[in-house]
C-alpha cells in the first residue's frame, strides 16, 4: 500500500517511516501537511498517518484535502491533545483511529493493521460493487434494490404481482425487537449535542453488526432506539431464536461500548430491550407524496410495550416467543433461561400477559 506520513516530530517521522517500509508499504513522508500535499501531487494513496497539530494547516484539514483526490482512503490521527471535539471532527471523515501520544510501537502497529485490514475491505467492498453494477440489471437489479429494505417474501410478491410498493402488504409470522438507551432523557440534559451524537452513533453501530450477524431486517431507527425484524424463514422458531440471540448479544456488546466512550469521558450507558413474536403485516405508510415500509401488527406493538417495561440491562421476552424457544432445539449462546415474571395488565387489553425476563451470562457475571 502507498501511505502518505505526516509528522513534525523528525525521530518520529523516521521512525514510523521505516517501520511502515518493513511492512512493505511505499512511504510519502512529510513534516508538514503543505509538503506533504505537494509531495503527493496527483498520486493516490491507500493509508493517511498525520499528527493532528501542524505548523500551517493541520491534520483534520489534510485528510478533508486528500479524501478530495483519494475519497476512499484511510486515515489514521496522531495527537498528544486529543479531546471529544477533535475525535467527533475525526470520526466525520471516517477516520480508522484516533492515536494519543505517547505510544509504544506496539500499539502503532495494531493501530496499523486495523486500518490495513478496513483498506482491504474498501478494496473488495469497490471490486464487488464495480460487479453488481456491471451485472445487475433489469428485474434482477430491482429485485437486489428492494430487499435492502423489505423481506424477500415482500420483494416476490411485489415483483411477481406487479403491485406498487404503496400497495403491497404481507402478513407473516416475525420476531420483533426493541432495543433502547436508558433514561436518554437524563443524559440529553447534562450533555451537549455533540456528546449525545457520539453516543448514539456508537450504540447505533453495535447493534446493527449484531442485526446483520443474526439475519434481522433493520426497521427503522427512533433516536435513541432501533427497531428489527426477523422473519424471512418458513421456520418460526428460527426466527424466535435469532431474535433473542441477537438481544442477547446486543447485551453483550454493552462493555465494549462502555470502554468507548470512557475512552470520550463520557457517561456509561444501559440497554433494555423487549422481543415479541407474532403475527406482522410489512406494508408502506405514510402519504402520496412520502411512503416509508414499516411492519405493523399485534408483535409490533407488544414488543415496544416490552421494551418499555423492562429496566436498564434487561431483556422482556414475550410467552409466543418464549413458547417458539421452547420447541427448539439449539441453545442460544449466553442464555441462562427465561424467568416467568408475574402477569401484567397492559392498558389496551383485556387480559394480563405473561412475559418472562432473560437471564443471561456475561463472562464471569450473570445479569438477572
Amino acid at each position: 500500500m502507498r501511505v502518505l506520513l505526516v509528522e513534525d516530530e523528525k525521530s518520529m517521522l523516521f521512525t514510523l517511516s521505516n517501520l511502515l517500509k518493513h511492512r512493505g508499504h511505499e512511504v510519502i513522508a512529510a513534516l508538514s501537511a503543505e509538503k506533504a500535499l505537494e509531495a503527493l501531487g496527483e498520486k493516490q494513496v491507500d493509508l493517511v498517518i498525520s499528527d493532528l497539530r501542524l505548523p500551517g494547516m493541520d491534520g483534520i484539514s489534510l485528510i478533508a484535502e486528500v479524501r478530495k483526490r483519494c475519497d476512499d482512503v484511510v486515515p489514521i490521527i496522531i495527537s498528544a491533545y486529543g479531546t471529544l471535539g477533535n475525535a467527533i471532527d475525526a470520526l466525520k471523515l471516517s477516520v480508522c483511529d484516533f492515536l494519543r501520544k505517547p505510544f509504544d510501537l506496539t500499539t502503532f502497529e495494531e493501530t496499523l493493521y486495523r486500518a490495513e485490514q478496513r483498506r482491504n475491505k474498501l478494496l473488495a467492498y469497490k471490486k464487488y460493487v464495480l460487479e453488481l453494477k456491471e451485472n445487475l440489471v433489469g428485474e434482477e437489479r430491482k429485485r437486489t434494490m428492494l430487499s435492502r429494505f423489505v423481506s424477500k417474501q415482500v420483494v416476490d410478491r411485489i415483483m411477481s404481482g406487479g403491485e406498487l410498493p404503496a400497495r403491497a402488504g404481507q402478513t407473516q409470522k416475525v420476531s420483533v425487537l426493541f432495543a433502547d438507551i436508558s433514561d436518554f432523557t437524563g443524559l440529553s440534559e447534562n450533555l451537549d449535542q455533540k456528546s449525545l451524537l457520539f453516543i448514539v452513533n456508537t450504540f447505533y453501530s453495535a447493534l446493527e453488526r449484531v442485526m446483520t450477524q443474526h439475519g434481522g431486517i433493520l426497521d427503522k431507527f427512533m433516536g435513541d432506539g432501533i427497531m428489527m425484524v426477523f422473519g424471512n424463514s418458513k421456520d418460526y422458531h428460527e426466527a424466535a431464536f435469532r431474535a433473542l440471540g441477537a438481544a442477547v448479544e446486543i447485551q453483550g456488546q454493552m462493555d465494549e461500548i462502555r470502554q468507548e466512550l470512557r475512552r470520550f469521558e463520557l457517561p456509561e450507558i444501559s440497554i433494555h430491550i423487549g422481543v415479541c413474536t407474532g403475527m406482522a403485516t410489512a406494508c408502506s405508510i405514510g402519504t402520496q407524496e412520502q411512503l416509508a415500509y414499516t411492519y405493523i401488527g399485534d408483535a409490533v406493538n407488544l414488543a415496544k410495550r416490552l421494551q418499555d417495561l423492562a429496566g436498564p440491562g434487561e431483556i422482556i421476552v414475550s410467552e409466543s416467543t418464549a413458547s417458539e424457544l421452547a420447541e427448539s432445539e439449539d441453545s442460544i449462546a449466553g442464555l441462562k433461561q427465561l424467568l416467568p415474571l408475574p402477569p401484567l395488565a397492559l392498558k389496551g387489553r383485556q387480559d394480563q400477559v405473561v412475559v418472562y425476563r432473560a437471564e443471561y451470562d456475561l463472562g464471569n457475571r450473570i445479569v438477572q
